[in-house]
């Protein structure tokens, strides 16, 4: 799977300026609602958030991965986000968080979901990627460091 296939570069913030983990995503969630005029902002919050306290999406290198199953959705939404100072958001290895990825599926699917939580890792766990997409300074920059990304192991 791309995740240039369920990313688009509407859906990606560059350096957010948020202060918590809590924050961060929830500028994710108001992005993804806008994009895809959704207006179901509260519970797509307390489905991440619900995922969070089961254990962290903070997955190491950097990166976290907030993600949830709705029963509302027809189809995989995915946004980006770059946190350039790092967040700290309780990750496996104890850094700071700089790039995350949210990832909302429907209930009923898990092939998908599952597709994208390993394209995201295999992708980021290269640093040169991660690098280029946390110095992106605008949404079509990360978009098309993604993509070079994406090209580089296709």
């Amino acid at each position: 799977m791309k995740l240039t296939e369920r990313l688009t570069e509407q859906s990606v913030i560059v350096d957010s300026q948020k202060a918590t983990w809590r924050e961060v995503v929830g500028e994710m969630v108001d992005r993804l609602c806008t994009v895809h005029g959704l207006d179901a902002r509260d519970r797509i919050m307390a489905a991440v958030t619900d995922r969070e306290k089961l254990m962290s999406t903070g997955i190491g290198c950097g990166l976290a991965v907030p993600h949830a199953k709705l029963d509302f959705l027809d189809e995989m939404l995915i946004a980006a986000c770059s946190v350039k100072r790092g967040l700290e958001c309780d990750a496996i290895d104890q850094q700071p968080v700089y790039l995350l990825f949210l990832i909302l599926s429907p209930a009923k699917t898990v092939g998908p979901h599952i597709r994208a939580l390993s394209a995201i890792s295999r992708l980021l766990s290269d640093a040169d990627i991660r690098r280029n997409l946390i110095l992106a300074e605008s949404p079509s920059e990360f978009y098309a460091a993604l993509v070079a990304g994406e090209v580089k192991y296709a």
